[in-house]
Formats: structure tokens, C-alpha cells, sequence
């Protein structure tokens, strides 16, 4: 089914936000002033209600160290690895 598999996935993304901002000692109130979004919607995706936007992925990947590769295909490591110079 179809439909069965998209609810899975977004139950994985939720989690996986959750324990990433777990990971790092953080409010949805913190993560909200990172991302430039509010705690309601953060609080949705982690609850699993609601999916993210192309627009917080991709506020997501400029503003904080979460691997946007582990966050939406659970591939990778969860923090960003620093590029070196």
C-alpha cells in the first residue's frame, strides 16, 4: 500500500528530528529561533501530525549541523561532518 508507506516515513522523520535536537541539548523554542520558524509547526513534524516543508529541510541544512542526508533517508551520520579546507 502505498499510502502505508508515506505514514511510515514521516513517523521516521519526526523521530528522527526529535532525537537529533535531543542530541544537542535543544528546545523547540531554541530550534525555532535557529531555523527562523516557530515551536507549533517544529512540535507537529516531531509529533509526527505534519511533514517538512522543501523550505525548513532547507532551512534546516543552512542554519544548524543536522545531516539533512540521516533527517530525511536516515543515511549518514546525524551531525554534519565539517568540510575541511
Amino acid at each position: 500500500m502505498p499510502g502505508k508507506r508515506n505514514v511510515n516515513i514521516m513517523v521516521r522523520l519526526g523521530d528522527r528530528l526529535k532525537k537529533w535536537r535531543k542530541s544537542q541539548n535543544l528546545r523547540l523554542v531554541d530550534v525555532s529561533k535557529m531555523t527562523g520558524g516557530t515551536p507549533g509547526p517544529l512540535s507537529e513534524i516531531e509529533n509526527n501530525k505534519n511533514h517538512p516543508s522543501v523550505e525548513t529541510v532547507a532551512m534546516f541544512h543552512k542554519k544548524t549541523n543536522l545531516n539533512i542526508m540521516w533527517w530525511l533517508f536516515n543515511e549518514g551520520d546525524m551531525i554534519k561532518r565539517k568540510k575541511t579546507k
